[in-house]
């Protein structure tokens, strides 16, 4: 199993404890409008800090931005930012 492929199936099992609408496909769950599968703005804080627990990293204030978390594609994206820097 490539890292990418097991960070999308922590990340999608992680997400979905805050997002209740999420499709069950890992495949649409990707690239899914989290608001929209009911991630609220408080949930959003705290599926930020239950990601810094989960994977050792601290999310810089200037990386908080909806974009970063409009899906699990986008915070796989900025957990492998934040991984390689």
């Amino acid at each position: 199993m490539s890292d990418r492929v097991a960070l999308d199936s922590k990340l999608g099992d992680l997400v979905r404890e805050f997002a209740p609408a999420l499709p069950g496909d890992p495949s649409l769950a990707r690239a899914a409008d989290l608001h929209d599968a009911g991630l609220t703005s408080m949930a959003t804080v705290k599926l930020m800090l239950a990601i810094e627990a989960a994977y050792d990293v601290a999310i810089p204030d200037a990386e908080l931005t909806p974009e970063n978390f409009r899906s699990i594609a986008a915070i796989a994206a900025l957990l492998e930012r934040l991984k390689s820097a």
